[in-house]
This record gives C-alpha cells, sequence and structure tokens, in this order.
C-alpha cells in the first residue's frame, strides 16, 4: 500500500501499491523551510492513522535529522517526532533521505531551486561550508526496496544516501555546466560537513549493481536536468 502520490510515491509504487502487508508513507511535508504547525500536524494525523493499521510502515525521514544543528529548524523537529513515532510503534522502518534528485516540479528541491535561479540569472546565497548529498530517486527505489524485504523492522534509522558528499558550491559548479549558464550567488561564510552512515545503503547499491562512484552526482544531475 501506498500512501502519496509524489516523487517517492511514484517510485515505490511498481513494487508496493498492492502490498497487503506493508505500508509506504510517502505523504508528508516536502518542504524543509515549512514552519506552519497546520502543515506539521496533518502529517503526524495522516501517520497516526496509518500506523493503526498495524502493518508495517516505511517512513521517509531526513538525513539532516542526524547533522541538525543544536537549535534545529520546525521542519527538522517534526522529522525528529515523526522518525521517533514510528520507531516507537514497534512495526516501522525509517529510511533517512539526503537530496532526492528526480523528476518533480516541486519548486522547494534544492535542485529545482539551483535550476530556476540560474536560468532566471537571479542571484542567490550559498554557504561556503554548506555540503549536500545527492542521490536518484530510481535508485532509492532499489536499494529501499532491497532495505525493506530484508529488514522489515529496524530499531534505528537506515540512511539511504550516496557514498559522497558534494559542498554546495560544487553542486552549483555542477550545474553551471549542465545548463551552460552561469551562476549568479552571494557566499556567505557558514554551513558544515555532512557526514552521512550510508555503508548500509552502499552494500545494497553494489549487490543491485548501482553505481555511486566518482561521477555518480552529475550523472544523475544530467540524466534528469540536461537540456
Amino acid at each position: 500500500m501506498i500512501i502519496g502520490n509524489g516523487l517517492l510515491a511514484r517510485s515505490f509504487a511498481l513494487e508496493f501499491s498492492t502490498d497487503p502487508d506493508i505500508v509506504v508513507f510517502a505523504s508528508g511535508v516536502s518542504n524543509s523551510s515549512e514552519s506552519r504547525a497546520s502543515e506539521f500536524a496533518r502529517e503526524r494525523a495522516l501517520l497516526d492513522r496509518a500506523l493503526d493499521q498495524r502493518r508495517l510502515l516505511v517512513y521517509f525521514g531526513s538525513c539532516g535529522v542526524a547533522t541538525a544543528e543544536q537549535d534545529p529548524s520546525p521542519y527538522m523537529q517534526h522529522k525528529q517526532e515523526m522518525e521517533a513515532r514510528v520507531l516507537d510503534s514497534g512495526h516501522g522502518l525509517v529510511l533517512r533521505l539526503p537530496q532526492v534528485v528526480g523528476s518533480t516540479s516541486n519548486p522547494h528541491t534544492l535542485i529545482n531551486f539551483m535550476r530556476d535561479r540560474i536560468l532566471s540569472g537571479q542571484s542567490f546565497t550559498v554557504w561556503s561550508k554548506a555540503q549536500r548529498n545527492l542521490i536518484d530517486v530510481d535508485d532509492i527505489a532499489a536499494i529501499g526496496g532491497r532495505l525493506i524485504r530484508g529488514h522489515r523492522i529496524a530499531p534505528k534509522p537506515i540512511s539511504v544516501a550516496a557514498p559522497q558528499s558534494l559542498t554546495v558550491i560544487e553542486i552549483v559548479g555542477l550545474m553551471e555546466r549542465i545548463l551552460g549558464r552561469k551562476a549568479h550567488y552571494v557566499v556567505e561564510d557558514r554551513g558544515a560537513p555532512l557526514r552521512i552512515d550510508a555503508d548500509e545503503a552502499c552494500a545494497a547499491a553494489a549487490d543491485l549493481g548501482i553505481d555511486m562512484g566518482p561521477g555518480y552526482a552529475e550523472r544523475i544531475l544530467r540524466k534528469y536536468y540536461a537540456p
């Protein structure tokens, strides 16, 4: 069973839409800048109803929860709460995701934001020390499917991410090369390295023949954003 109709929901639908024993919860707050309590409450209520079904529930958390600053944003606080709800249920699996790359009209994703700013010529701010981890949504579905079938229930979140993170400036450079346009941005001395333990996901990727080695980020960005 799939709850949701967005990018992740569509990617997992082929394998799990008719599975009577597994609920893939792919409907929630998709904007990491969200701060409205009403939006968080909507997801919380939907998740609680799904958990009441007493079937294995797969929830997509955020790798940012593990690397959040001492004063996390309302979005990260919400993700922490939802992850805890799922893990405490006794029949949940939390897959933490980094920056998902795929075909989506959502303007709030990092890469869509960069693309739109670069193509429009608008200036934007880049944190010099910030890092992000990019992964193809198709690879999430393949790796996630393997982990779901293999774990069923796990006592802690599992990060589904690429083995290497890039600085945001490096990602901007990739997008400039792919789009053939110069980005206009202001650099601020902020941010921090992104540390993700993705060993389990990388092992599953290797078993599936998914190459997440050098050049992975550029390959997936070209897949979805090359003219």
